[in-house]
């Protein structure tokens, strides 16, 4: 089972606010710990989650008097704080970068070029994969070192990936590339041919990817990859993206179609592809390719959506089909959701667990699940719940469109 990254504590992409007030400042009418306070809560209202943010500031005391350094992804959180310092009368030297790091500004986007883009956890192929991206993915770019990039994908997630699977685009190329014809890949693998004769390969492909129309022919597409290679594929395997409306696509019955033909394919901690799935990756690749963008993590997408209570009792009378059901465990009544999976109808869910598969939480059944039964916490309802952040439509999304 995915847990995720934890939304508070332990990882590399953390929170770090760390107040230094020294003997010998000069203003010590400003009290450390009133400051400490008001700067924990900026980070926790800018950043709520690791998993999507970095907020890492650090005031310190020399001499010369304070200086207020470190690094955010997110400007108002930098905003906020020196709002503060100047509304209590420090001077300071503000040393506090707001991320892309100097260098990037020009090119702060970019395009996976590879069918499937591994993110890591660092930035090194050692550390553990924490999600992927399939090609023509948009990320921001925030950092690099190495031969690696600090990204983030349009669920927002953060993570590094190796610098050779991303084509780094300008402000004004990701604008062109928003405005141009493009095809998302609808089967659930594929591969690019360099011409209509089929013979020679340029590249595989996945469901989910996104590739530019070059032209059209009888037989398929002549198509533009993200880094600027020419192939050819299919008619039939791909759809425009920007018929990509969840309006039109996210129907109880094109979810179950998207979610069993990948019946089958094997658990991989991190995938979000049809090369291998953890169990929010799963769900979240079917909704994309019915035009909705989840967030990452099965404890991120039980918070959003229609809330439907857990009545195991009553299972499955509250549910409707393609509901995201969560399990997991609950501790002083509040309930941490580890796993997650689709319902699909007729007393039975679709879910990652081992391998993308059924079962049911009725006793009675053959594919009955014990420990989901047990471990069951409720439902969320995607289809129908207002638009924002973990249900958000492919269409409505800024770096698509």
């Amino acid at each position: 089972m995915r847990t995720g990254r934890q939304n508070i504590t332990g990882r590399a992409l953390i929170i770090s606010i760390v107040i230094l007030l020294t003997a010998g400042c000069a203003r010590k009418e400003i009290a450390a710990p009133d400051l400490s306070h008001a700067i924990d809560s900026i980070g926790i209202v800018w950043v709520p989650d690791l998993r999507e943010g970095i907020f890492e500031a650090e005031l310190t005391s020399s001499e010369s008097g304070f200086v207020l350094k470190g690094e955010t992804t997110v400007p108002e959180a930098k905003k906020a704080i020196t709002d503060i310092l100047e509304n209590k009368g420090v001077a300071f030297h503000d040393s506090l970068t707001v991320l892309p790091e100097a260098g990037l500004e020009a090119t702060p986007w970019g395009l996976v070029t590879v069918s499937v883009c591994n993110i890591r956890f660092t930035s090194s192929y050692d550390a553990e994969m924490v999600s992927q991206a399939v090609m023509g993915t948009p990320v921001k770019i925030f950092r690099q070192k190495g031969g690696w990039l600090l990204v983030q994908t349009p669920d927002m997630y953060l993570g590094w990936v190796d610098s050779d699977a991303i084509a780094v685009k300008s402000i004004e190329e990701h604008r062109l590339w928003k405005s141009s014809e493009r095809l998302l890949y609808s089967d659930k693998t594929g591969d690019i041919y360099s011409d209509g004769s089929m013979k020679k390969l340029v590249s595989d492909i996945v469901a989910g990817c996104i590739i530019e129309i070059a032209g059209t022919g009888n037989k398929g597409f002549d198509v533009r990859l993200p880094d600027g290679r020419r192939g050819f594929i299919l008619a039939g395997r791909a759809v425009s993206l920007e018929k990509l409306s969840a309006e039109e696509l996210l129907t109880p019955e094109n979810l179950v179609s998207s979610a069993e033909s990948f019946m089958g394919i094997p658990y991989l901690w991190g995938g979000t592809s049809s090369k291998g799935f953890d169990c929010s990756g799963f769900v979240k690749t079917v909704y994309y390719l019915n035009g909705v963008i989840l967030d990452r993590d099965a404890s991120q997408q039980f918070q959003n959506g229609i809330r439907i209570r857990a009545r195991r009792e009553s299972f499955p009378d509250s549910l409707q089909t393609g509901d995201l059901m969560f399990f997991g465990s609950s501790r002083r009544g509040r309930p941490t959701a580890t796993h997650v999976g689709m319902y699909i109808g007729n007393g039975e869910f679709i879910h990652c667990s081992g391998m993308v598969k059924v079962n049911s939480l009725d006793s009675t059944r053959a594919n009955f699940s014990r420990s989901r039964r047990d471990s069951y916490l409720g439902a969320r309802r995607i289809i129908g719940a207002p638009a924002g952040k973990g249900t958000l439509q492919v269409t409505e999304h800024e770096w698509y469109f």
